[in-house]
């Protein structure tokens, strides 16, 4: 392992991160209906401790009491969860791979009353 250049390990690693991240707020309450905040971004390696896509997800929603619900979810779990929100244009740019700074945010609300 000594004779391998230090580049060659930060590669690998960045082969097996992720190539998403998704984020989710799924806010639901009697009489208030459902709330869903939904983002799918790149997911880029740190430049230091910040983690500055949570924190534009915090901005984009806005309310603390709604963070109370966010989960970051793997690209399975939020695709088998949440799919039908997620428009076809942006699925196929999901698959793709090759969009070099895919930023997708949104948000649903749902009144049952």
């Amino acid at each position: 392992m000594e004779n391998y250049p230090d580049y060659l390990f930060e590669v690998a690693a960045e082969r097996e991160r992720p190539f998403y991240r998704f984020f989710v707020v799924d806010y639901l309450a009697s009489g208030e209906g459902r709330t869903y905040f939904l983002k799918i971004c790149r997911n880029y390696q740190r430049v230091d401790d910040k983690d500055r896509e949570y924190e534009k997800f915090v901005e984009f929603v806005d309310c603390d009491y709604y963070m109370e619900c966010f989960e970051e979810l793997t690209e399975e779990e939020f695709m088998k969860k949440y799919d039908t929100l997620v428009p076809e244009n942006i699925r196929i740019m999901l698959h793709r791979r090759d969009q070099p700074s895919l930023l997708w945010e949104t948000h649903y609300h749902f009144n049952y009353s």
